[in-house]
């Protein structure tokens, strides 16, 4: 069964490289990345396949569930350049954040799924915003769209670019959770980033349907796609 999550894995590479991607937000990317240290990037489960894609470039770390399904998920975005540490609300979750604080202490970037392994969709859970109080580290909430899709029928509804679609990433301003903040103060924060990511969900959904967004370079266009500094990141 070895070979199945790299052919998935490099399914996922060759179906992204046929689509057009645009961004919203680019400028809020571009300073997360040329920023002195690392950050939190958050989406949500639906839209996962695309953000990994695209982030694929910055030896990150993702926190994947312990579940079967999580397992699958682990071997595939390792062939795609990630490390991952397992974990979820529903288990081992504490020991997964801890570990995710180890490494971004080390620099790594960390992706993040804000509704969990489990949901329910687009609800944004809570060790997301204790991570972000607990590194210092700022959220940078991230959403995508494609035109076409397909919808799956997961409980999550996740979101598989057709080919040649034109996909639409959006960024959203940096969300910082002070340490300071008592626990009863992280609902805000949780809410915060919530309705960010619906926004960004509603603005990208928008543009992919109406081609809106700012060009980022084609796979032809690589050795110039430079969206930070020592940083590319090329669709």
């Amino acid at each position: 069964m070895k070979p199945v999550p790299i052919l998935a894995a490099g399914l996922l590479r060759l179906l992204h490289h046929s689509c057009s991607f645009s961004a919203l937000g680019l400028g809020h990317l571009q300073r997360a990345l040329s920023g002195p240290g690392a950050c939190l990037f958050t989406t949500w489960h639906c839209m996962f396949p695309a953000v990994v894609h695209f982030f694929r470039n910055l030896d990150g770390v993702l926190m994947v569930s312990r579940s079967q399904d999580g397992e699958w998920a682990s071997r595939i975005v390792h062939h795609l350049g990630y490390q991952t540490v397992r974990g979820s609300s529903h288990r081992g979750g504490s020991q997964a954040l801890r570990a995710m604080l180890r490494l971004t202490r080390l620099g790594h970037y960390a992706g993040l799924i804000a509704d969990g392994s489990q949901g329910p969709a687009k609800v944004a859970q809570a060790g997301i915003v204790w991570l972000a109080r607990a590194t210092g580290l700022p959220l940078f909430p991230v959403c995508m769209a494609a035109h076409p899709c397909v919808r799956l029928s997961s409980w999550d509804r996740t979101i598989i670019a057709r080919p040649f679609a034109t996909v639409v990433m959006a960024f959203g301003e940096p969300i910082r959770v002070p340490r300071n903040v008592p626990p009863e103060g992280l609902e805000s924060y949780r809410n915060r980033l919530q309705d960010a990511l619906n926004r960004l969900a509603d603005q990208a959904e928008t543009a992919a349907r109406s081609g809106a967004g700012v060009p980022i370079p084609s796979q032809a266009a690589r050795a110039a796609g430079r969206i930070g500094p020592g940083r590319t990141l090329t669709p």
